[in-house]
């Protein structure tokens, strides 16, 4: 490639793909190579991370070593692609890339690399060096005078720097993007962006690219005669780039300050700088900054007149300038040499140079002017892609909001169908799921019926005859005595049978009336705390008639000290339609015996007899509603309504206890129940 480079070219070589290490560039690469020397010795797979320190060591010799970046970016490139390892060569080619284009190698692989990196980092969206490779692209376009490409890539590289993501490249980017205005003349432009670059800077750790802004600022406010300004921002990036130990930068800044202080007449100290950046730039292999310091040396013999060694100076610059195409610098030496020419009053030499540095500014200037309209035309093309895209993104969305309005609306829709089909559902299914209720509330309504029913046709066949067979008894054997058919006398042998029938009759009576109240109003109770030994001796005493006719023995078990909570005359009840039962089924000679188990809340009260038992399928039915409709007649055939079991149980759990029963067939029954022995705590 030809290095028609302008004035500010120097600075553009800042813009390695790499973070600036922390450590002193010596020490960073004595660090690299101890790590490349110890992996190499312990016989290590040349891995990834073995990659990545090749790619660092070529970085930090890109300014002082081409062939050995050459060579080391071969490695790391060649390694890579064994591996498939896409960062690698990526960073291997830019790294190769650059150092070309700073070194003036005439290389036609050089775009062809960089494009292919580019590939490799957006495959693998790798944006800081894909952002790296544009501004690196940027470069050689500059080098090649392709400015209108040039533009373009960096705007392509700050598109990937928006939301502040890549602060680091962002101030590359911009500091590029501003030396390229002031190559083309318009350094008030370049200014402001190098200012907004500078204001990027705030966001880093690494003081580095402070400096690296502030020195090139340095640069315009000099070219634009703002030298206090220049100088300000010049010491400031001296100061940095001597604490981070960047001398290819600190060699730049102190040439920049020596042409400022030229530019003032202060010759004494701008030799002092000027010999400083000498002695850094022994181990550099930036051509360009090496003549321009030889353009320094010349202007400084120029100024303090030493003719003679300015002339020496001027011919060996521009000789140079020629050897590597570098159209300013020969300007530069031609201008020179023509005033010394003139001075010397050597009119054929002076019009020679001023010739060549007519041409040569005449056809720059025109250059410039060809550039700047291309630049201008670039960003105008840029700008108008990024509205077209504006526009285009705006129809996108706009067309994604209308697919997104129209699907919400479908989705809308379903939700409403679905909302409706599933209340719809919900209300099929509530619907049935009542109907089922009313069902089943219309069975149990039915069976109630069917069980009043029953019961009504029980209590009138109760009424009917049960109760009305002893009372006609009773009648006809008074008809008989008023009728003087028997002797009073005879009637006392009917005694017995009487009091028997109507002491039976009196307690159906008894449990009809306690059975109807029961199921019309519920019980009423009144519960008090009452022994009930002796309240069992009174039923006892009550029945001891019906048991003596059968020979039945009935015991009194119950502890004296036995004290329950409970409505005395349901407990009376309950304790006498058991003991009842128990004679009624109980053969004569039989034992009835009553007996009480204290528990820990209540009293257990069982009543057992030696009767015929009940049989399994009787057990079942016991104290349920239907029950109440069958009777069974006793071991003399007594005949009952088949309530009392059904009042028992109604009784008991009316005063907070239960009732349950224990029989074998032919061997007798214990009927227990239980009795708090305190008011039950409802809570």
């Amino acid at each position: 490639m030809k290095c028609n480079y302008s004035t500010l070219i120097a600075i553009l070589i800042f813009c390695s793909f790499l973070n600036i290490p922390k450590l002193t560039a010596q020490a960073k690469k004595q660090e690299i190579l101890s790590k490349i020397t110890a992996h190499r010795l312990e016989g290590k797979e040349k891995d990834s991370s073995y990659i990545n320190l090749i790619n660092a060591l070529s970085r930090e010799l890109r300014y002082s070593n081409y062939d050995s970046v050459k060579i080391l970016s071969t490695e790391a490139l060649d390694l890579s692609r064994k591996i498939n390892y896409k960062q690698g060569q990526a960073k291997a080619l830019l790294t190769a890339s650059f150092s070309e284009i700073i070194a003036c190698k005439d290389s036609k692989k050089t775009l062809g690399n960089i494009d292919q990196a580019i590939v490799l980092s957006t495959k693998i969206k790798a944006d800081s060096t894909l952002i790296s490779a544009y501004n690196i692209k940027a470069i050689y376009k500059t080098y090649v005078n392709d400015y209108e490409g040039a533009y373009e890539q960096y705007q392509n590289a700050l598109l990937l720097c928006e939301n502040n993501k890549h602060p680091l490249e962002e101030t590359k980017l911009y500091s590029n993007l501003a030396t390229l205005f002031s190559v083309l003349g318009d350094n008030d432009e370049s200014i402001k962006i190098y200012i907004k670059a500078l204001a990027i800077t705030d966001r880093l750790e690494d003081k580095f690219w402070v400096g690296v802004v502030k020195s090139n600022l340095g640069f315009l406010y000099n070219k634009t005669h703002q030298f206090d300004k220049a100088i300000t921002f010049l010491d400031e990036s001296i100061q940095i780039f001597t604490e981070v130990d960047r001398k290819e930068w600190l060699a730049y800044a102190y040439l920049t300050k020596a042409n400022i202080l030229l530019n003032i007449n202060e010759t004494k100290e701008a030799l002092r700088y000027l010999d400083l950046s000498k002695s850094l730039q022994k181990n550099l292999i930036d051509e360009k900054l090496k003549q321009d310091l030889l353009l320094g040396y010349t202007k400084y013999h120029q100024q303090i007149n030493e003719l003679e060694k300015s002339e020496q100076l001027a011919k060996e610059g521009y000789l140079s300038s020629i050897e590597n195409q570098n159209q300013i610098l020969i300007a530069n030496f031609s201008e020179i040499l023509y005033q010394l020419y003139k001075e010397k009053e050597n009119q054929k030499e002076a019009l020679f140079y001023l010739e060549k540095f007519k041409n040569i500014t005449d056809s720059t200037a025109l250059q410039s002017k060809q550039n700047a309209l291309a630049l201008l035309n670039a960003k105008t093309n840029f700008q108008k892609q990024q509205n077209d895209l504006k526009l285009e993104n705006q129809r996108t969305i706009k067309q994604q909001k209308t697919y997104i309005i129209f699907s919400l609306f479908i989705v809308f829709l379903v939700i409403l169908i679905a909302y409706y089909g599933y209340r719809n559902n919900n209300t099929i299914t509530n619907l049935n799921h009542q109907l089922e209720e009313k069902t089943i509330t219309l069975e149990k309504s039915e069976k109630t019926l069917k069980y009043a029913n029953e019961t009504q046709e029980k209590l009138f066949s109760i009424i009917s005859h049960d109760l009305k067979s002893p009372i006609n008894a009773l009648k006809n054997l008074l008809l008989l005595i008023k009728n003087g058919d028997i002797e009073p006398k005879d009637f006392l042998n009917f005694v017995p049978k009487l009091y028997s029938d109507v002491d039976a009759m009196s307690f159906t009576l008894n449990n009809l009336l306690t059975w109807s109240k029961s199921q019309m109003n519920g019980f009423v109770n009144k519960p008090i705390s009452f022994q009930i030994h002796e309240k069992v001796n009174s039923s006892i005493q009550l029945l001891q008639e019906n048991a003596n006719q059968k020979k039945i023995t009935i015991i009194n078990d119950v502890p004296t000290s036995a004290q329950i909570y409970c409505d005395v005359n349901q407990f009376n009840l309950i304790v006498r339609n058991l003991v009842t039962n128990g004679i009624k089924f109980t053969p004569t000679g039989g034992e009835i015996k009553i007996h009480a188990s204290e528990k820990e809340q209540f009293w257990e009260i069982s009543c057992k007899d030696n009767g015929v038992g009940i049989t399994p399928e009787i057990l079942k039915k016991l104290f349920k509603p239907d029950s109440a409709l069958q009777s069974t007649y006793g071991t003399n055939r007594e005949k009952g309504t088949g309530l009392g079991l059904l009042l028992c149980k109604e009784m008991v759990e009316n005063n907070g206890g239960k009732i349950f029963v224990k029989s074998t067939n032919n061997e007798g029954s214990t009927f227990y129940f239980t009795i708090p022995k305190n008011p039950i705590d409802n809570n």
